[in-house]
């Protein structure tokens, strides 16, 4: 077996409270809770990752690997080695996006330290039409490398990374005709420079690319998962089609699937707040 190689983590929580592993998409990382949590009104006091209820791990995810970027094996060695180093026995994950499929991999290598997985918007391969999608992503963050502007080449992919990540009704009912002197009243272009500027300001071309990369090569063996999965799936999901989440529901030997509707599609784990709190929280009630 190859060397896990070691990444940063938190870990908060009472000792001795149920452990749980929580990981997001690729622009997520181990600040989980607090101001710039990146989970707000889920991972916070009263909300279903509650850090004085429950033993909250979160980690960055490796950003380089053997071929370039890493493999889902190699980010479930990585977070497993992490989480050695805090002496946790079992734990749950709940992952989300990148994280979901990810926390999958966890399962497979190491199904006597999880209890079970919640994997939300996450399924065992990437959709093509999503992998065609990022590969644009990927080509204007390079050809902004090769001309001296990788930043300015990551807003305008993080930019086109936005229109995949929502859905057209949700972006009709805000920008078509929003209300004067709101924020929305700016119009959807004035929305996706902001996105995109946010996220060029605090994220690295390469980290970007090896991790785009990372999450168009999961291929995982759903079958091949022993640990109880619950998978919530997105009806209105551009990226993560219900079909896929199906499959991998079908594929797994001990799971079931819950389907919800959100004009948030792919972002409704970042959105849908009350839903995602009402349906972590029942997974969890056994730990608590």
């Amino acid at each position: 077996m190859s060397r896990a190689r070691a990444i940063e983590g938190r870990i908060e929580g009472p000792a001795g409270a149920p452990a749980v592993l929580v990981l997001g998409g690729i622009s997520s990382g181990k600040t989980l809770t607090g101001e710039n949590g990146w989970w707000p009104g889920v991972a916070c006091p009263g909300g279903a990752l509650d850090p004085a209820r429950f033993r909250l791990i979160s980690a960055d995810f490796l950003n380089t690997g053997a071929e370039g970027f890493p493999a889902a094996g190699e980010q479930a060695r990585a977070i497993l080695g992490l989480i050695a180093g805090w002496e946790i026995g079992c734990f749950h994950i709940v992952g989300a996006s990148y994280g979901g499929s990810v926390g999958l991999a966890i399962a497979q290598a190491a199904p006597e330290r999880v209890s079970g997985v919640t994997c939300i918007s996450a399924a065992h391969r990437a959709d093509p039409l999503a992998t065609a999608w990022r590969s644009i992503q990927r080509e204007i963050a390079e050809f902004g490398l090769r001309c001296g502007d990788g930043a300015g080449a990551l807003d305008l992919a993080r930019r086109l990374a936005m229109t995949t990540y929502r859905t057209r009704d949700e972006l009709r009912l805000r920008f078509r005709d929003p209300a004067p002197g709101t924020r929305d009243a700016k119009g959807v272009t004035a929305w996706l420079e902001a996105a995109g500027a946010k996220y060029a300001g605090k994220t690295s071309p390469q980290h970007f690319l090896a991790l785009s990369r990372a999450l168009d090569a999961v291929d995982l063996d759903p079958s091949a998962i022993t640990v109880p999965v619950h998978y919530i799936a997105v009806e209105d999901d551009l990226l993560v089609p219900l079909a896929d989440m199906e499959e991998a529901d079908g594929r797994t030997p001990d799971s079931r699937l819950t389907v919800i509707r959100s004009i948030y599609g792919h972002d409704a784990f970042l959105k849908e707040v009350e839903a995602m709190n009402a349906l972590i929280a029942a997974d969890l009630e056994g730990l608590a």
